[in-house]
């Protein structure tokens, strides 16, 4: 595939980045009919995406049989998502077989929702190698799936930590949560929250919340959250302030989540509203 974006592609490519999707696809659309070089990889893939992987495969194959191999794992996608795992797998592997240490990760991840985990676990090591998000996936395997693995997978999600990786910190809290280490769990949050991770901030509130003297901080934490775009807050917001007591403030948050289609907050509502 070539590096050089041509006129359609790279407005396609600019509305996919602004989150215009509908104008991405008919920039892509006329990049094809303009025989615009990459048109029909970009437009593939882009539709598997939007969950339109039956269009999108012949494009692909198209793609493919043209000699570009970057078509391997988008195609992999779009037959994944039409669980045609068989043929996935064989596109996953023709990308790993050119070097493409990204379709390892679509493979640990498709084998472990087959439930076929040692398999998993192999392609998740060989991928982590070059990606730290593998290691996260294969942690969070490693506790999910299998037995007695939970010291490796701490390990390897602070390894993942300090290779960047901010969902790794979000795992080893939860992890540590279970474990009954609040301290080192916390430790390990604040540090998320220092390297400006918002969901490092909630999941640290939802911590402080459960204690004693925690809810000022945990309620400063949820509203920096929500200053930050992160909605999830809203609801977990609402919940401390109804156990706070502060029902006026919690049922108009909670209303507001509710509203947006939030169905944890509106299911909060509700039962704020029949204790009250």
């Amino acid at each position: 595939m070539s590096s050089d974006l041509t006129q359609w592609l790279a407005a396609g490519n600019e509305a996919h980045l602004n989150g215009d999707d509908e104008g991405a696809e008919a920039a892509y659309r006329r990049a094809l009919d303009e025989g615009e070089e990459d048109a029909a990889y970009y437009l593939g893939d882009l539709l598997v995406q939007l969950n339109r992987a039956e269009e999108a495969e012949p494009l692909l194959r198209g793609v493919i049989a043209a000699g570009d191999t970057d078509g391997h794992i988008p195609l992999g996608n779009a037959l994944w998502d039409l669980e045609r795992h068989a043929e996935a797998e064989t596109e996953y592997r023709a990308a790993a077989a050119v070097g493409q240490t990204a379709a390892h990760l679509n493979l640990g991840m498709m084998f472990r929702e087959q439930e076929r985990f040692e398999e998993a676990a192999v392609e998740l090591r060989f991928a982590g190698a070059e990606d730290p998000e593998a290691i996260v996936e294969l942690a969070i395997l490693l506790i999910e799936d299998l037995e007695d693995c939970e010291e490796e997978a701490e390990a390897l999600l602070r390894e993942a930590i300090e290779r960047g990786e901010e969902d790794g910190a979000i795992v080893l809290g939860s992890l540590l949560v279970e474990q009954e280490r609040e301290d080192d769990a916390e430790e390990v949050l604040r540090a998320a929250v220092e390297r400006g991770s918002v969901a490092a901030m909630i999941d640290l509130a939802n911590l402080l919340s459960e204690y004693e003297e925690g809810d000022e901080e945990a309620e400063q934490l949820y509203r920096t959250a929500l200053e930050h775009g992160d909605l999830d807050a809203e609801n977990n917001l609402g919940v401390l302030l109804r156990d706070l007591g502060r029902t006026d403030e919690a049922r108009e948050l909670l209303k507001r989540a509710a509203d947006r289609g939030d169905e944890l907050a509106a299911e909060n509502l509700a039962k704020l509203d029949e204790e009250n």
